[in-house]
């Protein structure tokens, strides 16, 4: 197969340069037409005959030992009132040079235009108001017949959530785009450039001369569209297309897509002003759902908080998913809810029979070793569930219980089928048997069968507190009743005393305090602070990317940074401070009589520290965000910590691996 020459869109022209940005290596065809000036068919012709010494010389200067230039340059030609915007990057022993002409769009008035779009979209308070009013916005940017957001699902299927549309394109809001669609090289291509424009996919296209130049050009903004590119365009019967990533903490969140029936084309001001406006809205996107996310956590844990009564008098594992069992499926979205510990069962609502539960625990028990939860929303081909009778329960979430280190509980949360109907904008390659085509061959109706509702990742967390809340409860329950047979079962006293102060006041994994031991701590600081005025803080951290760790190395080598960190945080304390972890690989430090700049130190010693660890088979550096708070009068546990997770909250979102102080609020 003869070799592809790169191809180039016509709204702009390149220059391919030699290292030292000096002589010119290639140029693209339409370089005379679009700027107005002549270059020879060889590579004797220098930069400064073509746009001129003072350009020249600047390009060099401001891409001195740097990979691409900071920020485009702008020039004009002698004789033309057309200003253009000129880019440059290296590309292996190569700079190119991208070249656009910059149409007059008003710049103060687009600056006022955007800037009011932000304010509307820091004002968003939910999803739908925020997405919609994205589109409008861009829509009123640039003009194009449809503007849409693309948001994927854990199976890179894209769903159309919300949308500006004109008369120029039909309408695709509800309808989705198969995975295959976006593959995973143009989802990689997203991440390397986020906003990619196709002026006229019907346009020919520029080359470069020489053509058989060999320069690499996938990073050219100019590139042409792939042939699979432009034939899926024409499907949808586009011919201008303007496409911008939303990139979340974990990934690709999803896409703005910009649409016309026509060529379209978007000046350089307002693609910048486009690229803002969605990266605003992808911000403050992230934020609302981290908020609705918390308050979901909150209430989670709210539904098993030990209170003095509790704790006083231990329920029984039967008492305890007696009164809390409608409270849990409501929160989890379930039907039915079982607690198997120690070979018994106790069931609420519409769960399999207790035969079929206490052989899915011991299936669990072994199979899944990690102390993360397990989950399937199709029981039917999952292989440690589809030979046992469940014939309504098509979603299970588990969590294991280390009540017993020689046999783990398990809480189990069922789900109904969830027949769901998909609309399809086209037909997947592959699709699931059973599909009914609607109005071919552009639109396909689906019905998925056999599955339950997915298990939302803040689901799969909050059932994690959950079950750690409920170990404990189980744990204090079963030393109480132990405590029943003081005379008789001495021995077995002493065993299960000592197993409970464990679970009671130390993480099982890291071995350092838990959370309900570190709020004691706490408390007992409050008071010695009240009542003698004793200064102290705490330092509430995080460490970063943790799902990612997770989600590329395993849980168990998750794990084995969590208990690592731990042993070198506390290894590097004063006697007088306390460690804890507060939950999941979030970390509370007790700091006793350190001020605020006294803690400051100690997490920004801390922090250094975290950063030096190395971790078997972790190829990557270990990193921490900590939040700041020092008591002051009036505190209580829960605003002293609430004050620091707000700290640690800022660092994270200010580029993570860094300390934050919390700042007093007005009075």
């Amino acid at each position: 197969m003869p070799k592809q020459h790169p191809l180039l869109q016509s709204f702009g022209a390149l220059l391919v340069l030699d290292a030292d940005s000096r002589r010119i290596q290639a140029f693209s065809s339409n370089l005379a037409a679009l700027v107005g000036t002549t270059v020879t068919d060889g590579r004797d012709q220098t930069l400064s005959e073509v746009l001129g010494k003072r350009l020249s010389q600047r390009l060099r200067h401001e891409l001195q030992g740097q990979q691409r230039l900071a920020g485009p340059l702008t020039f004009t030609r002698p004789a033309s009132p057309t200003r253009f915007q000129l880019y440059a990057y290296r590309s292996g022993a190569y700079v190119v040079v991208e070249i656009e002409p910059l149409t007059p769009v008003g710049k103060r008035r687009l600056l006022g235009t955007v800037n009011e779009r932000l304010l509307r979209l820091t004002e968003a308070s939910h999803q739908e108001e925020l997405l919609d009013y994205l589109v409008r916005a861009v829509q009123e940017l640039t003009g194009h017949d449809r503007v849409s957001i693309c948001h994927f699902d854990s199976d890179w299927h894209g769903l159309i959530v919300a949308e500006a549309c004109g008369s120029g394109l039909p309408s695709l809001l509800g309808q989705r785009f198969p995975s295959s669609d976006f593959p995973l090289s143009l989802r990689l291509a997203y991440e390397r450039h986020p906003v990619r424009l196709i002026e006229d996919v019907a346009a020919p296209s520029e080359y470069l001369v020489p053509r058989d130049f060999p320069v690499a050009l996938n990073d050219s903004f100019l590139r042409a569209p792939a042939p699979e590119r432009q034939r899926y365009l024409h499907r949808l019967g586009v011919r201008g297309a303007l496409s911008v990533a939303m990139q979340s903490d974990t990934g690709l969140w999803g896409l703005l897509f910009c649409y016309s029936a026509k060529s379209h084309p978007v000046a350089p001001p307002v693609r910048d002003a486009v690229r803002m406006l969605v990266q605003m809205a992808t911000q403050r996107l992230l934020l609302l759902r981290a908020r609705q996310e918390a308050r979901y956590l909150q209430r989670v844990q709210d539904s098993l908080a030990l209170s003095t009564k509790a704790r006083e008098e231990p329920q029984s594992p039967q008492q305890l998913l007696a009164e809390q069992a409608d409270t849990w499926m409501a929160l989890f979205r379930s039907h039915g809810v079982a607690l198997w510990a120690k070979g018994s069962v106790f069931q609420s609502g519409n769960t399999p029979a207790p035969e079929a539960i206490s052989q899915l625990a011991r299936r669990l028990d072994k199979a899944h070793v990690h102390s993360g939860p397990w989950c399937t929303r199709d029981t039917s081909k999952e292989p440690l569930t589809s030979s046992l009778s469940m014939p309504e329960q098509c979603g299970v979430l588990a969590v294991p219980l280390p009540v017993n280190p020689a046999q783990r509980g398990w809480l189990l949360f069922f789900r109904p089928e969830q027949v769901e109907s998909f609309y399809w904008a086209m037909q997947p390659k592959a699709f699931p048997q059973g599909a009914v085509i609607a109005t071919p061959p552009a639109a396909w109706h689906e019905e998925v069968v056999g599955k339950s509702e997915s298990w939302q990742r803040v689901e799969r967390l909050a059932a994690v507190d959950l079950g750690e809340d409920l170990t404990l409860a189980i744990s204090a329950y079963e030393i109480s009743t132990l405590n029943m047979y003081l005379e008789c079962e001495r021995k077995a006293l002493a065993e299960a005393n000592q197993r409970l102060e464990q679970l009671a006041h130390f993480d099982p994994l890291t071995q350092v305090w838990n959370r309900y031991r570190i709020e004691q701590a706490i408390d007992a600081e409050l008071v010695a602070a009240k009542r003698y005025g004793a200064v102290f803080a705490v330092l509430l951290f995080d460490v970063d990317h943790f799902k990612q760790i997770n989600d590329s190395y395993g849980h168990s080598l998750g794990d084995d940074v969590l208990v690592s960190l731990a042993r070198l945080v506390e290894s590097s304390l004063r006697g007088c401070d306390h460690l804890g972890r507060w939950g999941g690989e979030e970390f509370v430090v007790l700091a006793t009589h350190s001020d605020i700049e006294a803690a400051a130190g100690l997490a920004e010693r801390l922090r250094h520290l975290v950063a030096s660890l190395e971790v078997n088979k972790l190829p990557q550096p270990i990193t921490v965000s900590v939040g700041v708070a020092a008591w002051r009068p009036g505190d209580s546990c829960k605003t002293l910590v609430a004050r620091a997770d707000m700290a640690m909250y800022q660092a994270k979102r200010s580029g993570r691996n860094r300390v934050e102080v919390a700042i007093k609020e007005s009075s």
